[in-house]
């Protein structure tokens, strides 16, 4: 924690690695879970938490990026949130739980900002090929997150489609509702258990799977011409 009583919250693809690396130097001694950490930061050790932050901030800073479409605007949602996590840490009773409780943070502030900002979207890095978005990958163009057209290779004006095709999938996510676009981004993007994106957005499971089945139907129908 710094002076001000705020996380020290990493750059990502940078000194996240670095952290990594260090963390992977450190003693041998058995890796303490959530409950252990929290308990220590409750009990005085703000180390403590900046283990939770190393250990969550990846996460947490890729949900808030697909939910608002801007890095800068993710990393200061996570900021705000590890500082709210850290000052509300008393009030979590199952201590086992705090990355589901921290994610539900995230995802409530990254709406709550979007409403207030309104829309600025970039969203092609939730659709990359095969794998989720990871904050190491800002390198890439938004070409790059887009599914290639089986004949993206043989016809000319490929990249042109892609640009095409780009454009209407933000429109089409930015038009989702709140739910279902964070339904979406964490059960189909992030790959969390439906139960922890229940946990999360305050709802049955039931709810989780039909607010994804929704977001998926609406997406395909947007993006029919396209597909």
């Amino acid at each position: 924690m710094d002076h001000g009583g705020r996380p020290n919250l990493r750059r990502p693809g940078v000194s996240i690695k670095a952290g990594a690396q260090v963390a992977g130097q450190r003693s041998t001694d058995p890796t303490p879970d959530d409950a252990e950490l929290v308990r220590r930061t409750l009990h005085g050790q703000p180390a403590a938490f900046e283990e939770l932050v190393e250990r969550y901030q990846r996460r947490a800073v890729a949900v808030a990026y697909r939910l608002l479409g801007d890095l800068e605007d993710a990393l200061e949602v996570v900021q705000d949130a590890f500082v709210r996590a850290y000052r509300k840490l008393p009030d979590l009773e199952d201590h086992r739980r705090f990355g589901s409780w921290l994610l539900r943070i995230v995802t409530n502030l990254s709406l709550n900002y979007r409403r207030a900002r309104g829309p600025r979207l970039s969203f092609g890095d939730c659709l990359r090929r095969g794998r989720p978005w990871r904050p190491q990958d800002d390198e890439h163009s938004p070409a790059d997150c887009l599914p290639a057209p089986s004949h993206a290779d043989t016809q000319p004006g490929a990249r042109l489609a892609a640009t095409e095709l780009e454009e209407r999938i933000q429109v089409g996510l930015a038009a989702l509702p709140p739910q279902q676009r964070a339904a979406l981004v964490l059960f189909s993007i992030e790959q969390l258990p439906q139960k922890d994106v229940a946990e999360i957005l305050n709802c049955s499971v039931e709810a989780v799977k039909w607010h994804v089945f929704e977001a998926r139907r609406k997406l395909k129908d947007h993006l029919a011409d396209y597909l």
